[in-house]
């Protein structure tokens, strides 16, 4: 069974929504008082997703640099950390579930993504 059946063009359209959504909702949804890496860290992880989506070699990178396997390794460390970033960074009481969603669904899109983009 192949479970590559999401186009590297869907899959960069995806990226850069991420991309923005992770950078402004941690503003938008938190408190000037109460930030911290609840916040903080989503925001950093957004501006990673821009960077490496602006290398990758698909439909919509700009630079072109980054191979889609190598795109989709570090999509799959992305989501487990975030995931994962409730419990390793000890606010899990206070924002868990967006970051575990956005960690798992990460993951799911990138398990379900083609490797490789049409010929560009």
């Amino acid at each position: 069974m192949n479970t590559n059946i999401i186009p590297s063009k869907t899959h960069a359209i995806i990226d850069y929504a991420t991309a923005a959504s992770l950078i402004t909702l941690p503003l938008i949804f938190s408190s000037k008082k109460n930030r911290g890496m609840e916040t903080y860290l989503p925001m950093i992880m957004g501006a990673g997703v821009l960077v490496q989506s602006f290398f990758t070699k698909y439909e919509l990178g700009v630079k072109k640099k980054m191979s889609m396997p190598r795109h989709l390794q570090l999509d799959y460390i992305n989501g487990a950390l975030m995931a994962a970033s409730p419990f390793l960074f000890g606010f899990r009481k206070k924002a868990w579930v967006p970051h575990l969603a956005v960690g798992l669904t990460e993951l799911a899109i990138t398990f379900f993504s083609k490797p490789y983009p049409r010929k560009i």
